[in-house]
């Protein structure tokens, strides 16, 4: 590893074709500003070169321009991965142990992945290409932050176990007339209520996950084809929506049952 190194994690990024071109233009002025700056008789070590990885509908490709990776964007049945690197033939050599890199790996199977990181001895270089790729990523930040926040997931999970009360209840109130035993609606109620819990579990991740889905960390788009990722925006949004509303008004209904009950035991 060079002796000076920048990195972070990417997240929270939705990026098209033209994105691509922009972000695909400010690593060709990276990397002009640094080959210039290499002397004559260190080109064969020290000059960089710029590549580009595309991985989609499972397979790969490694190009050398920005023309072939949006040939292969645009015939993807979905785009996995896409890495963009300047990379100094010394590195190549020695398999990153030294030399010149910078590089932005967008991953929307995996978003944990990606990252954009410099190395180099040039600090200068390294701040000023870690910043400028940096500035180039913000201006395609998404608003998704909130499906992968803490507040999202205890949402769900309180969301989910109202609703599995509620349930219980109403399922009780169905199943309890139809037994002859002690308790009925005691019993069956704590019997709804035992399975709902154990199956929410498995229920949360997959809520979870649908909204993960709906709404990536990572997203390549094509404009041709994504109508149905909008379209599952709005279903799950709406869905969402719809069970807060519901939740609410039962929550509504239920408090004022209770206030009811108190003021009629209070009434002379």
């Amino acid at each position: 590893m060079a002796h000076f190194l920048r990195d972070e994690h990417i997240r929270n990024i939705t990026i098209n074709e033209q994105d691509l071109v922009n972000l695909a233009s400010l690593f060709f002025e990276r990397l002009n500003l640094y080959n210039s700056s290499v002397a004559d008789e260190d080109a064969d070590d020290q000059k960089a070169l710029l590549f580009f990885i595309i991985r989609f509908d499972d397979k790969g490709y490694r190009v050398y321009t920005i023309d072939d990776l949006l040939r292969y964007y645009r015939i993807a049945k979905s785009v996995e991965r896409i890495i963009i690197t300047i990379e100094a033939f010394e590195s190549l050599r020695t398999q990153r142990a030294i030399g010149t890199v910078l590089e932005v790996r967008l991953d929307e199977k995996d978003p944990n992945t990606s990252y954009l990181t410099a190395t180099s001895d040039n600090r200068d270089w390294v701040d000023a290409s870690f910043s400028s790729i940096q500035e180039g990523l913000a201006k395609f930040q998404n608003k998704n932050r909130w499906a992968y926040s803490a507040w999202t997931a205890l949402g769900v999970q309180i969301s989910g176990v109202t609703l599995g009360f509620l349930l219980s209840l109403w399922a009780a109130s169905k199943i309890a007339p139809k037994l002859t035993v002690e308790n009925a609606y005691i019993l069956t109620f704590l019997f709804m209520l035992l399975i709902f819990s154990n199956t929410w579990t498995y229920l949360n991740h997959f809520c979870l996950r649908l909204i993960h889905i709906s709404f990536p960390n990572i997203k390549f788009i094509r404009s041709d084809k994504e109508n149905l990722h909008w379209l599952m925006q709005a279903v799950v949004g709406g869905v969402i929506g719809a069970i807060v509303l519901y939740l609410l008004g039962q929550a509504s209904s239920f408090l004022l049952e209770i206030m009811s009950g108190i003021v009629n035991k209070n009434a002379p």
